[in-house]
């Protein structure tokens, strides 16, 4: 089976210069290895523009991204509760928005850990379709963001095509959990969880950008 996403499907929506891969020592031993191919052939990208953000700590300091910080590092670490075993050292990975994006390098998944809420919640199955995700949501903001285009039309179909094709390709976030738009769940009642990162995402590609 063909890869999600590779270098050169991120080289076609990303900047080359944004685009970050690492070196294998700067890695840990035991990482999956979809992740590992990930991080150093596929790359993740480094864009202010784009949703996702890569931990700034990578860069402070360094010429090229550092390696990653483990979970024991993050502040409050001690006010997370209930957490699976051996948490304390997923690789932090970035942002999105305000919820930190970490990786269990054992097992490849991707979790989300909810800003004020000291929890994890699973983001995707691996990191190899959180990259696909990227890749989509870059492929397809010329249709949602005026900031690169003038041509915006139906967002609101951009939002739910976007949602189907990462359902197909990675079904986990979307799990039980009603889209933004949806007319059975108002997500603004104040009784309302919180909106899941993947799909508070797509709910700000459903309004459009400015």
């Amino acid at each position: 089976m063909p890869p999600l996403v590779d270098h050169a499907m991120m080289e076609s929506v990303f900047p080359a210069e944004e685009i970050e891969t690492w070196e294998e020592e700067k890695l840990p031993a035991r990482l999956h290895a979809t992740a590992r191919t990930v991080l150093t052939e596929v790359g993740l990208p480094h864009d202010r523009s784009s949703f996702f953000q890569l931990d700034g700590a990578l860069f402070e300091g360094e010429d090229t991204p550092a390696a990653f910080r483990r979970c024991a590092e993050l502040d409050r670490f001690s006010d997370y509760e209930d957490m699976p075993e051996g948490w304390e050292n997923w690789l932090v990975i970035g942002e999105i928005f305000y919820d930190v994006v970490v990786l269990d390098p054992e097992s490849g998944a991707v979790y989300g850990l909810p800003d004020g809420e000291y929890r994890a919640l699973p983001l995707n199955r691996s990191l190899e379709s959180f990259a696909y995700f990227t890749y989509l949501l870059q492929l397809e903001r010329p249709k949602y963001d005026y900031s690169v285009s003038e041509d915006v039309d139906d967002c609101e179909d951009v939002a739910i095509s976007l949602r189907n094709r990462m359902i197909e390709a990675d079904p986990l976030p979307f799990e039980n959990v009603e889209p933004a738009w949806s007319e059975e769940f108002d997500w603004e009642d104040e009784d309302a969880p919180r909106l899941p990162p993947w799909d508070a995402v797509l709910s700000n590609v459903y309004e459009s950008i400015d």
